[in-house]
Parts: C-alpha cells; structure tokens; sequence
C-alpha cells in the first residue's frame, strides 16, 4: 500500500482511492475522503516507518487467518524483554494498560487497572520499546555487517519491526480523546489499538467487577474516530474492538436497540426501586449513627418514596435485619465494610426476588406461555428467545400487541443509585456487541471469566456466520487460574493452536512481563541470600548455556556499533573506544567450560576421516525453559537429530559429579551413529567433569552403548544394581586422551562393525 500523500495536499481522489483499497474491503466508515482531507493542512506529515509496519504486521496477521494459524505472546514489563521477545522468534507484542498501571511512572502512582493513568501513559511506554526494537535491529545489523566480511553463511537475522497491539482502553474520553490518543501512539510507531466499551471514569480491568458499559452507538463512535484519524495521518494502523460485555452487569444507557434485549427490567411493579431501597437503607444505618454509613447524602430521595419504601422494607421481613447490622457496627464490629456488603447483598437479594428481574423479551415470553391456549398456536417454538436475541423494544411490544400480550415491565425501577442500567451479560450480549463493532474494526476481542475453549468456538461461530473474513483475538490472561480451568497439560499446550483454527489470530497473555519480572527477581534474591556471590556466578553459566546476549553485557547494548561511530566520526583518531582493552566484557570471552564448538571439531575431524557424514553440528540447550537437564543434539545438515543424549549433572554425598542419562537419542544402530553418540558421551562427561554415569531402568540400548564405550576405554567398568540401575565408572586418564583432536579418530576402532 502506498502512501496517501500526493504533490496536492487536498487530492481527495486519490485519497479515496486509498480508502478503497482491498485493505479496507470489509471496513465501513462514516465520513468521507473530503472530509479526511480537510483535516491534513497544507504541509501534512508523514509517518512511512509506521505506515511500513501496520502493512507488514496486518498482511501476516491475513495470513495466519487464511492458515488458520496465530502469533502468540505476551505483555512485556519493560523494553528489554520486548527485545528479547522479538529476538527469539515472537512476532508480536502487546502492551497492556494493565502494566502500565501496576509500575506506574515519574509522575503517576503504581496501582490496579482503572486507566487512572493520563492519555499519553501507555504511547510513551509505547515508543521506549519501539526505540529498543530499533536499537536492537541497527546493533545487529552492524554485528551482521561486520560477520558477512569474515565470513560466509551468518546467520539469519531476528525481525525487530515493532508488531505491536497495544491498550487504547476506552479512548480515556470522547472523540477528540480518542483521536488525540491513537495519534499518540502513530507517532510512537505503534501499528495495532485495541479500543473497548467501558465507560470512561469507571472503567475496570476486564477481569473485576463493577464494569459498567457503553451503548454500542457510542463504542462505533470511538472506532470510527480513531479510523478518521489514521486516515488524517496516512497509516492503515489495525484497531480491535474489544467488548466486555460477557462479565458485564451495567450499562450506561438504554437508547440503543442493540443493547435493548440484554437490559433487566423489574417485573412487579408493587416493589421500590432498586435506587430506593439502596438509599433508603443507607439513611436508616446514618440515623442511627453509623457514619462510615453516608453516600445517600449525594443523593435527594423525596420524603414519599422512602416511607413507601421503608414499608416494604417492614413488609419484607428486612427491617428486623437491618436493625440488628446497624448495633453489630455501632458496637465496634472491625470490618465495616463486610457488614455492610453482606447486608446489602441479603437485602438486594430478597429486592430482585419480589422484583422478579427479565429483559423484555423474556417478560413476554413469559406471558405467552402463560397465556392459554388463545395465543399459544400463534407463537412458533422459540419466537420469544428470539426476540430476547435479536429485536429492540419496540419491535418486541409492537409484536406482543398484535398477539393481545401487555406486560409490565420497568427498567427504571432497576438502576442503580449512580444511574446504570441492570444488564444480562453473557456469551450472547458479547457477540451482540462483537457484531455491531464488526464493521469498524479489524480484529474482535470478547473479554472472558476464564480460558474456555468451547466458548471461543461458539463466539468465532456467531461471528464468522455473519462476517466470515473477521479476525478474532483472545486474551490468555494471567488473572486465570489455568489448573481450575479444566485442561489437562495436553491441552494447554494446544489451547493457541486450538484458538488458531477457529480464527483467533492474535493470542496474548496480557501482563505476561510483569509476573516473568516478579518471578526472575523473586528467585535471584533467594539465591543471592543463600549462595551470595555464586547466585551470579550461576546466572552467568545458564547465560552461557543458552548462549544469551546477555553474557557479553556491552555488546549486547550496542558498544561495538557505537565504537565504530566513534572511528568514523574521529576519522579513527580517538583514543577513547569503550569495547578496548580496558572493557572488563573480555571476562565473558574466555572459555570457562566445554563448549559445544569443541564436540563440532570432534565430528568435523571424523568426517574428514570419513568416518561420519560431513556437516554434522552439535546443539546444547535445556530440556525446557529454566530446568536443569540438558538435551545435547548432534544434527545432520538437514537439521535431523543423528544422535544426542537427555541428562543432568548431580554431586553425589561422596562428592563425585554424576552425569544421570535420562534418555539417549540415536536415529539408528550403524556405526557412524554409534560413533556420533559416542562423542556425545565422551562431551558430556569432560564438560561435566564426570566421574560416573549413571542410567535409572538401562534399556538394551543403554547396555549395547556401555559395552561400545567399555571397548573404546572411556568406562572402565559398568554394574547393573538390581536389575534397575546401571553405573559406569569414567576412566579419567582415557577421556583426557580422547579429547585430544588427534584423539578422537582412535574412537573409530571401537565402533561395531
């Protein structure tokens, strides 16, 4: 796609050209290109590097879809752990308001998720990690640079473009908020938004209670204003319409007929409203002295409905109970706050009971069935829930006339003392809002209570019957507790893959960064405690292990790219280079344990003998992230596993090191595999310093490996304890002379023919 800017600032032509493109085929906007146009000025900027990235990012994500395949990923707590994410292979990232709020800034406090925090918060979190991204990207660019002039073959670059979707919240006001934010975060080189339809002011995290939502109207509203300003500025940026309508229980306004069948209505209309009873308890408790009691002073309830009220209160039994909650708290009862919650829950309780609570569709539902036989012929099977799904109020009481069907019913009498509408969340007001926002948006999000993999399929069902092209994204949200969802391991580790087949493109676990943060910290200062200056020691080797950037410190921040500025600029006269001789990084460079280059010279030497195929590479990793058994690979060109071997390093009581083989990896029984398995052996034991090895349950494979490995002289002797444990002694003096280069080739005559 190219850029919206021509030599005429206001060529609405070909900025409607633009808006047409296939891009945008399944977007519905409520203004046109002249209008775009008038907002540009006559100068208007330009933003190619997020124009590039919202291209790039949105085209993959149409291609996951069209795979029905997804990127998974999380929210990272700061720039660094961006890098890494976008270094190993991640493609995108999200960034949450979640996070934003739990670190807080210079200027704001940390705390939970209200969006507490000012419009400009989140861009700015935003454009650190892009700037990291960007550094990350020009400091291997200029590693890979210098590598290509020494050699063939580098390797393969990571992609650093800034793939990021990140909390937009509720557009933190109206629609010039709105736009104002999401220009916020073009500039930042942020490509993806996710806007949702809480209302501003109380806005909650999806996963607490007390959400309170706004009329689908004004959600389209927010999504139409931050199209019209990506359109200002020329960027096809990727907006997602989140709803958190199935948790939600309020709704700002009744005005919509999308939102008219999931809005509660009292039933009886003898009963007070639900505002009447709140208030007129809250005043009984403040008459009687308690004045931690006292938010009905904000509010005016005429002296004729609380009277009424309090009769009903008398009526109901309740009275009785509200009295003895008011001497509890009045003698000293320590936790206000409970009495007084689980007052007003027993009280409300016995409120929505007389109340009898329904929508309106399922109040005339009701009466039908309870109707008699004079409208029962009349009304095919399932008629009313379909009206409770689909139609608005007035269709609903139009149709129940033309059946003879009158029903009282007041949705006033329901809202609550700040002036929200009761609602009916769910699954069907999810998809209810989902459907409206379709067309605005790029990707849909329905905000969940927990993982529930049979609920995503029914939502991407519904919305895929209408709109079959619509990605879907889901949140993985670490506010669920996934070994109370039901999963077996199994079927955790497929849940993305599941979401993937059904449409869900975009799969992320929201403030995914903050718990890895917690965690990492968590478990290096119990370690600095314990083992003081050998907890460092330990984290450096695992660096070496997984051969992280983060072992050489200064290379990794870019020394070496900015030394070279430093030459450049100098016209290589400073003296000042940081990377010099006077860098302690030199420390990282020596070699401190075996390296795997070292098993690679080994299997270089024996194919040069011809003794095993040319082109084997070994590879030394942890099993699994953070664990203590290593799984050693020797791969074929082709990247097929030849030989390798699962196991662990462990002192015994006697302070012997052990190397425990869990498991030993072989694609076949020939020689050249035997051989290569051989070397993996004789690796492991000097890398781990090894005395012993150790086998628990040998299999034949094991034994036939032993007696290869006795023949060759690296064991001196193996005993096989209790038909279940087999343990070989490590001839020291042989491994030493094996390791020699020259002495590797001996290993040959030991192999079986």
């Amino acid at each position: 796609m190219s850029s919206t800017c021509s030599a005429d600032p206001f060529d609405a032509d070909a900025l409607d050209e633009w808006m047409s493109a296939p891009r945008f085929k399944d977007v519905r906007r409520l203004y046109t290109a002249r209008q775009v146009a008038e907002q540009r000025g006559s100068a208007p900027a330009e933003y190619p590097g997020t124009r590039r990235t919202a291209e790039a990012f949105y085209a993959r994500l149409r291609e996951l879809f069209a795979a029905r395949r997804s990127m998974t990923t999380f929210g990272p707590y700061s720039p660094g752990q961006a890098v890494v994410m976008k270094r190993l292979g991640l493609e995108g990232i999200y960034l949450g308001g979640w996070a934003t709020s739990a670190k807080g800034s210079l200027a704001e406090d940390p705390g939970a998720d209200l969006a507490s925090y000012p419009l400009n918060q989140v861009p700015d979190e935003a454009a650190a990690i892009v700037r990291a991204l960007a550094t990350a990207d020009k400091n291997q660019f200029f590693s890979h640079t210098r590598l290509r002039r020494r050699q063939a073959g580098a390797p393969a670059p990571a992609d650093f473009r800034p793939f990021i979707i990140a909390d937009a919240d509720t557009g933190h006001g109206g629609d010039a908020h709105v736009r104002n934010l999401i220009r916020r975060f073009v500039e930042a080189g942020v490509p993806g938004y996710h806007i949702e339809d809480q209302k501003p002011g109380v806005k909650k995290c999806g996963h607490q209670g007390g959400k309170v939502l706004v009329s689908s109207h004004e959600q389209l509203q927010r999504l139409n204003a931050a199209r019209f300003q990506l359109d200002v500025m020329g960027v096809p940026g990727i907006i997602v319409a989140r709803t958190d309508a199935e948790a939600a229980n309020l709704l700002e306004a009744c005005d919509d007929e999308r939102d008219q069948p999931f809005i509660l209505g009292v039933t009886d209309l003898s009963v007070p409203s639900y505002r009447a009873v709140v208030l007129s308890v809250m005043q009984h408790l403040g008459e009687q002295g308690i004045r931690e009691i006292s938010g009905h002073g904000m509010f005016a309830l005429s002296k004729a409905e609380r009277q009424q009220t309090m009769a009903w209160l008398r009526q109901a039994g309740l009275l009785p109970q509200i009295d003895a909650a008011a001497e509890l708290i009045a003698g000293g009862r320590p936790d206000v706050d409970a009495a007084f919650d689980g007052l007003m829950n027993a009280v409300l309780d016995v409120w929505q009971a007389h109340a009898k609570l329904m929508t309106l569709g399922e109040a005339v539902s009701a009466a039908l069935r309870g109707s008699g036989p004079k409208t029962a012929g009349l009304v095919p099977d399932g008629e009313g829930e379909g009206w409770r799904l689909r139609a608005g109020w007035f269709e609903i009481r139009e149709r129940a006339r033309a059946l003879g069907v009158e029903v009282a019913w007041d949705c006033e009498r329901a809202k609550t003392p700040d002036g929200y509408y009761q609602v009916r969340g769910g699954l069907d007001y999810a998809i209810a809002k989902s459907l409206a926002a379709a067309p605005f948006a790029d990707l849909l999000w329905m905000e969940t209570a927990t993982a529930n993999l049979d609920e995503a399929r029914a939502f991407a069902g519904a919305i895929h019957a209408v709109f079959p092209d619509k990605m879907l994204a889901y949140n993985l949200s670490p506010s669920f507790n996934w070994d109370t969802t039901g999963m077996t391991d199994d079927e955790m580790r497929r849940f993305p893959e599941e979401l993937g087949a059904l449409g869900f493109v975009f799969n992320f676990i929201t403030y995914g960064g903050h718990q890895v943060d917690g965690l990492a910290s968590e478990e290096f200062v119990t370690s600095l405690q314990q083992d003081g200056m050998l907890a460092l020691a330990k984290l450096q080797r695992r660096l070496r292990l997984i051969e992280s950037p983060y072992r050489t410190p200064q290379t990794l921040v870019g020394g070496p790219r900015l030394d070279a500025a430093l030459m450049a600029a100098s016209g290589r006269t400073a003296t000042t280079k940081a990377m010099g001789k006077g860098s302690t990084q030199h420390q990282h460079l020596q070699q401190t344990e075996v390296t795997p280059a070292v098993l690679d010279r080994w299997l270089a030497r024996c194919a040069k003998d011809g003794s095993l195929p040319g082109g084997l590479r070994s590879e030394l990793r942890p099993v699994s992230a953070g664990s203590d058994v290593l799984r050693l690979r020797v791969r074929t060109p082709a990247g097929a596993t030849a030989a390798g071997l699962i196991y662990s390093e462990q002192p015994d009581r006697h302070g012997r090191r052990i190397l425990w083989i869990h498991e030993e990896i072989a694609a076949g029984s020939s020689a050249p595999d035997a051989l290569a398995l051989t070397l993996a052996h004789l690796f492991a034991i000097q890398r781990g310093q090894a005395s012993v090895e150790l086998y628990a349950s040998p299999t034949a494979e094991n034994l036939r490996q032993i007696r290869v490995m006795k023949d060759a002289g690296i064991v001196a002797h193996a005993d096989e304890q209790s038909g279940s444990v087999l343990v070989a002694t490590v001839n020291a003096g042989r491994v030493a002379e094996l390791v020699k280069d020259e002495g590797v080739a001996l290993l040959q005559r030991a192999q079986p023919a």
